[in-house]
């Protein structure tokens, strides 16, 4: 009986093994891959990708031009202002909080898309910041734009008139640190604080009255960001109503509430530069364009130091220094080393 009892005992937890094991065993989905959804009416522009990047187009309808919408994946992008390197603003460094109109305004050369390329062979996707004063060799900005030169957060004033100013109106914060975008009714407090974003841009107001009939039509270029706040889109036309332009990112899945007018009824311009081609609509050369980096990887310094060297490895000279859990973003990776910037590298076993 004894002999009966101990094997009704071993046979009892043999077969119960194996349920703890399934019941300690902790299954963690995995996280989808980001795919952008083509809005209705939308094709994909197949011939012309990067990861993170994707780019549809509409074919003529009644207004006569084609209309291009591309979404991009912040957690797989970095966003960059790229500037003209003929022209150095000089212009205060945002350490604190102030009017944008204090701070001057500023002129540009212009700065065509394709010149871009040579400024910055990485960037994959761009488009053109608008800007009014279309003729001149110089171009002025017309709205204020928040964006790094030097390691310094440089403001631009804008040159709309006071009473412009003055009306309720968007602004799109990027923060590259975080992979997320937003766009919120302006606050110039948070609009110059550096800590809100590397990068903002001040649009239109959406309370100003505009006619809306086909001759109404004119370059747009409207910007659009998820709910989750990982994804940017951009939608730029030739020619195109202030509804043709809205109602494209509404049927993108934009937010009304999450759309900036970043044109000003025809100072606007889209450039793409993805692997293979290269087109803009329409054909106008501006002085400041965003482009879109595809990254490897964001993460922390682990240890007290980091040494930044100018190449990838021990024997290039340091040329700054990083502490522990300031956050770095990949762009590239070399013996072992990982490119956090132009001329910057840090052994990838400091970053997790």
């Amino acid at each position: 009986m004894k002999k009966l009892f101990t094997l009704f005992l071993v046979v009892v937890s043999l077969s119960a093994t194996p349920a703890l094991a399934v019941a300690k065993k902790t299954v963690v989905p995995a996280k989808p891959a980001w795919k952008a959804v083509a809005p209705a009416g939308y094709s994909p522009i197949s011939w012309a990708s990067a990861p993170g990047i994707a780019s549809f187009f509409k074919p003529p309808a009644d207004n006569g031009a084609i209309d291009f919408l591309t979404r991009i994946n912040l957690r797989q992008n970095l966003i960059n202002f790229i500037v003209s390197p003929d022209v150095t603003p000089t212009v205060p460094e945002a350490t604190t909080a102030g009017d944008i109109t204090s701070y001057p305004d500023l002129s540009f050369k212009r700065l065509g898309a394709e010149a871009s390329k040579a400024i910055d062979p990485a960037i994959k996707f761009i488009w053109d910041a608008p800007f009014f004063n279309m003729g001149a060799v110089m171009s002025d900005l017309s709205m204020a734009v928040k964006y790094t030169a030097g390691g310094k957060t440089v403001v631009s004033a804008g040159t709309r008139s006071a009473s412009d100013m003055a009306l309720p109106r968007r602004m799109l914060l990027v923060d590259n640190q975080t992979g997320k975008a937003t766009i919120t009714d302006f606050d110039q407090t948070v609009f110059t604080d550096p800590g809100s974003g590397d990068l903002a841009l001040e649009g239109f107001s959406p309370a100003v009255v505009k006619t809306d009939g086909p001759t109404a039509a004119a370059s747009r270029l409207f910007l659009g960001v998820s709910a989750d706040e990982q994804e940017l889109s951009v939608y730029c036309s030739q020619s195109a109503t202030v509804n043709e332009a809205n109602d494209a990112l509404v049927a993108a899945g934009i937010a009304p509430n999450n759309i900036l007018e970043a044109d000003g009824g025809g100072s606007a311009a889209c450039g793409y530069n993805l692997p293979g081609q290269f087109f803009v609509e329409p054909t106008r050369t501006l002085p400041l364009l965003m482009g879109a980096k595809n990254i490897l990887k964001r993460g922390k310094i682990t240890s007290t130091t980091a040494n930044v060297r100018s190449g990838p490895g021990t024997k290039y000279p340091i040329v700054s220094k990083l502490a522990k859990d300031d956050t770095v973003t990949a762009l590239g990776e070399l013996n072992g080393w990982y490119r956090i910037g132009d001329g910057q590298w840090v052994i990838k076993t400091l970053i997790k």
